[in-house]
Order: structure tokens, then C-alpha cells, then sequence
């Protein structure tokens, strides 16, 4: 009897293990894990799909454009001017030039020591987030032939980067939330650090403040007016689990994980509270904005988009690109 209850238990284990598997498989296709846009188009990186291009110049009805495959796993991008910045895992940064949006094609790339997850560009330079390899900064002046010239280890898992000012700000896991001077970007130092975080992923620096997602702890608003003396200025918790961040007029857009987007009222910085919740097909990994309009990438869609009503309000119903044509 107890042997037919432990085979039971077994096959029970296999068979909700295959599912899972099935699962992720199917929805491979339909991830999106970083957004960034660019005039008509918006670039997403969806994972082992690389690099996705959608036209959004009808905003209510975004169309994939093309993709271009990359070698490793994109997992964040940035785009400036004729080329996208792609941080693709194990791979490390690809560059893409994207001239002309509907033919983009790798030009350059070079490996990072960890797992590259976020980028961001910063005159002849980009910092890349490498997980437990910490910050990379790449030389991208010629961007058939980008190289490294410094890297800084931080004592978790840097997750995803912004550059403000000398400074580049860096939500590193169970490290918090990281400050490095980068003025001389062959020589990073940090200057400083917000151990109180406890699972950092992601920053937004507006103004004086770093907003930093935490995970399950919501927002945090770190005053850093003095980057070597930053301080936790307030805080709201957030009813899923909060992965990226973004201002749009006087209002802080989390991408909450299971929990679709929340607004976040962060006139007062001290005084932060949630304003509104949209929902979406499945769980958001990024946001960005442009003008009047809010762009979100997730697992289940890979891109999302949503209006701006008043300033204090989305449409209530994004539209979603919710199929891997």
C-alpha cells in the first residue's frame, strides 16, 4: 500500500513537472522582459527570441515589425539615435544598428564576465548590469569593436542600471541599492550604498530621488541629492512584486509582477501611495514612457500599452500583443 502511494506521489511529481516544462515552452514566445522606445517603434527583449521591433505608431494597435535573433538570452535594452544596446545573458552586450527598423542586424558585441541584464548608454559608454559580475563599463565609441575598460563588483546581483549625472545607480538584489561615481569611466568607485533595501531590481533616478523597485517591499524613494550620503526618504509597499519603475508626470508606473501596473502618487516623496491598479495578461517585467503613452513588457505579452487619460489615470484596458506572430 505504501509503495502504491509513494509511486502515486512520483508520477503525480513527473506528470506536474511536464506541465510546467510545457508551459514555460509555450510561453517563450510571448515574453518580454525589458521595453524601450523610440519614436514609431518600440524595442523588446524577449529573452531567447532576442530582439523584437514593433511599430507603434498607432498606438492602439502595435505591430511586430521584425526580430533579430541574438546569441544569448535578451534580457534588457536601450536605444539611442541608429542603434539599440541589447544585454543579452551569458552573451553580453550585442549592438544592433536599427537605421532601418524593419532590417535590424548585429554589428558588434563582446562577452561580459556574468550574466548581462540591463544597459544603459551614457555618451561613448554603457554600463552594463551583470548580475554577480557586477558593473561593466564599455567603451562603445566604435560600435563594431566595443571593449570593456572597467568592471566593479557590488555585493549582489546588479539587476539593472541608470546612469545620472556621474553617478550610475545600481539595483543589486540583496545589495541594495548601489551608488558608483563614474565620472572617470576607466576607474568606477562606489561612493556609496542602501543596505535597508532587501531585494533591489530595479532604479529610476528623477531629480533628487532614486525610486527603487524592491521586489516584494514595493517602491522606495532614496533622497540622493548627495550621492555619497543617500537616504531612504519613504516608502509604499505594493501588492505584487515590483520589477521596474517609471515617471510619467507626477506619477510612478510599477511594473508589479502578478500584479499588473500600480500608480503611484510620488508628489511627496515622503508620502507615497498607489493611486490606481491596471490589469495585464500576465505578469509585467518592465515599463516605459513616451509623451501621453505608457509601454510594458511581460511574461504571457510582450508588449502592452496604455494611454495616459489625465495625467492621473490610464485607459482601463491596455491593448496587448498577445500572439507570437
Amino acid at each position: 500500500m505504501k509503495r502504491n502511494v509513494f509511486l502515486l506521489l512520483v508520477c503525480a511529481a513527473i506528470f506536474l513537472n511536464l506541465m510546467l516544462v510545457t508551459a514555460s515552452a509555450d510561453g517563450e514566445g510571448l515574453l518580454g522582459l525589458d521595453v524601450y522606445v523610440v519614436g514609431n517603434h518600440a524595442y523588446v527583449a524577449g529573452g531567447v527570441g532576442g530582439l523584437y521591433v514593433v511599430n507603434i505608431r498607432r498606438p492602439a494597435n502595435p505591430k511586430r515589425v521584425t526580430s533579430v535573433d541574438t546569441p544569448g538570452t535578451a534580457k534588457g535594452v536601450y536605444a539611442i539615435g541608429s542603434f539599440a544596446y541589447v544585454a543579452d545573458g551569458s552573451a553580453g552586450l550585442q549592438i544592433v544598428d536599427i537605421r532601418n527598423p524593419a532590417n535590424p542586424r548585429i554589428i558588434g558585441s563582446i562577452e561580459t564576465p556574468g550574466d548581462a541584464r540591463n544597459v544603459d548608454v551614457f555618451g561613448d559608454y554603457a554600463c552594463v548590469a551583470d548580475a554577480q559580475a557586477g558593473l561593466q563599463v564599455i567603451n562603445i565609441r566604435d560600435t563594431m569593436h566595443p571593449r570593456i575598460v572597467a568592471s566593479i563588483d557590488t555585493p549582489g546581483e546588479a539587476h539593472r542600471v541608470q546612469v545620472a549625472g556621474d553617478h550610475a545607480y545600481v539595483a543589486d538584489g540583496i545589495g541594495g541599492l548601489q551608488i558608483i561615481n563614474i565620472k572617470r569611466p576607466a576607474a568606477p568607485r562606489i561612493v556609496a550604498s542602501v543596505s535597508a533595501l532587501d531585494d533591489a531590481r530595479s532604479v529610476r533616478v528623477i531629480s533628487d530621488y532614486a525610486y527603487v523597485a524592491d521586489f516584494s517591499h514595493g517602491i522606495y524613494a532614496v533622497n540622493v541629492s548627495n550621492p555619497t550620503k543617500p537616504r531612504v526618504a519613504g516608502s509604499v509597499d505594493t501588492p505584487g512584486e515590483a520589477r521596474g519603475v517609471y515617471q510619467l508626470y507626477s506619477l510612478l508606473i510599477v511594473a508589479d509582477g502578478s500584479r499588473g501596473l500600480q500608480l503611484i502618487d510620488n508628489r511627496d516623496p515622503k508620502s507615497l501611495s498607489i493611486v490606481a491598479s491596471y490589469h495585464t495578461p500576465g505578469q509585467t517585467r518592465s515599463v516605459h514612457g513616451l509623451a501621453s503613452t505608457v509601454y510594458v513588457a511581460g511574461l504571457g505579452f510582450r508588449l502592452g500599452v496604455f494611454d495616459v487619460i489625465d495625467r492621473s489615470r490610464l485607459n482601463a484596458n491596455g491593448h496587448f500583443l498577445v500572439n507570437s506572430d
